[in-house]
């Protein structure tokens, strides 16, 4: 069935998150089409991080909304917005390392009542073979390689069966071979109709995938649009440079 690109089911607006005095985000808005790819760039402590736990249900709030199919679950907890199908990976992959690459797949699965276990080891075996880590499936999730690692938590993230999917810096630490198989497999994922947002700081890897690029600054939205576009962008030069130049007179 083809994906309905033009049909907005995600939306945040007026998002805004306090720290003390700290403004890590101030009136975030943005909305996300079915099946669409988007990056999320942005200096170090622009809000990055800090939107997607709001956004995913890991921190509340301090104002705005946040739309999925028209329902505002800006106050729930997380595990009512994997049930909506909104799912996340971390920077750090948080894996059980003294469970099985298998067993890391299965425990999530389980969250859902109505998920049996055999329904659950063979979801996940299929998941494996897609991310072809089947081979290491008895391994335990200390021995992988930081890549590998990577992969696992994106495993873990698709066992909750999520229409929308934020990777908070899949790319970071990867060794070049298992960065251009990741990719691959956000590729396939979208062709496959999921909804993606990419977070990472690398910028080669994040205009290899996406269409579309938000970026932040100082916890605000400062740019919107098509990659080459955006990095064009005076402001956002300016933002990871410091300088006033275009994007033409910087590189």
């Amino acid at each position: 069935m083809p994906v309905e690109k033009d049909t907005a089911f995600f939306s945040v607006s007026g998002l805004a998150k306090h720290f003390g005095g700290i403004h890590a985000v101030e009136g975030l808005s943005f909305a996300l089409a079915r099946g669409e790819i988007v990056g999320l760039i942005g200096p170090n402590g622009s809000g990055k991080t800090t939107t997607i736990n709001m956004v995913t249900g890991a921190l509340k709030p301090d104002g705005g909304a946040i739309l999925v199919e028209g329902i505002d679950m800006a106050r729930s907890p997380a595990n009512l917005f994997a049930r909506r199908g909104v799912a996340r990976t971390f920077q750090v992959p948080r894996l059980f390392r003294r469970m099985t690459v298998l067993e890391n797949l299965i425990v999530p699965a389980l969250s859902d009542p109505a998920e049996r276990r055999a329904g659950a080891e063979e979801r996940a075996r299929g998941v494996l073979a897609f991310l072809r880590l089947d081979h290491l499936a008895d391994s335990y999730a200390r021995a992988l390689s930081g890549g590998q690692q990577k992969l696992l938590e994106l495993g873990r993230a698709l066992m909750l069966k999520p229409r929308l999917l934020l990777l908070d810096e899949p790319f970071a630490g990867v060794h070049p071979r298992l960065l251009e198989e990741i990719i691959e497999h956000i590729r396939s994922l979208n062709r496959d109709g999921h909804t993606i947002v990419v977070v990472d700081h690398n910028l080669e890897a994040i205009q290899s995938v996406v269409t579309r690029v938000m970026v932040m600054a100082r916890g605000r939205k400062i740019a919107d649009g098509a990659v080459a576009e955006v990095l064009r962008n005076p402001e956002v030069v300016h933002a990871y440079t410091g300088s006033r130049a275009t994007h033409r007179e910087a590189r």
